[in-house]
């Protein structure tokens, strides 16, 4: 379905720039792993303190030091993503799991946001000794669980396309 647009992105003089370039591919996957691993760090030390794992800093805390993080590596993720969709837009839009990384990370992002308003506006139900407000824990698992289905949605992507062209 999206093969004709993917082909038609593919003749265009940026995609044939990016595809000429021999380092720009290597070097946009190097940058997007490393962001990949700051955000899903980030999630993952936020949402295992609101599972109540580790001490130390508040979840609020935690929000106000690693979200920034999260959301610049978000940024890095999407220029060097787009950069490589356009390099290679027939790998990408022909394979399933590329529509489903792109699905979860809209549904990840949205409920990240706002959930880190949720928390920021109460942050004094975040305190040590206080319980977890309802759907604290279903949040801190269902993000860790979609951010690791996008990376292996990700993946799969250059494994998975060739079986679609």
């Amino acid at each position: 379905m999206f093969k004709p647009l993917a082909e038609s992105i593919a003749k265009t003089d940026l995609s044939l720039t990016l595809q000429s370039h021999l380092w720009i591919v290597p070097t946009s996957q190097s940058i997007h792993i490393i962001s990949v691993s700051v955000l899903f760090t980030s999630a993952l030390v936020i949402n295992g303190r609101i599972l109540g794992l580790g001490s130390g800093r508040s979840v609020p805390q935690l929000f106000d030091a690693l979200v920034p993080w999260m959301w610049a590596a978000l940024t890095a993720l999407v220029v060097t993503g787009i950069a490589q969709t356009i390099a290679e837009p027939v790998r990408q839009f022909v394979a399933p799991v590329f529509w489903a990384k792109m699905a979860m990370i809209v549904v990840v992002v949205m409920t990240t946001r706002s959930y880190v308003a949720r928390v920021r506006a109460h942050a004094s139900q975040w305190s040590a000794g206080a319980p977890r407000p309802p759907g604290a824990r279903l949040f801190a698992i269902g993000s860790s669980l979609l951010w690791i289905a996008i990376i292996v949605c990700g993946r799969f992507i250059g494994y998975t396309s060739a079986l679609y062209l």
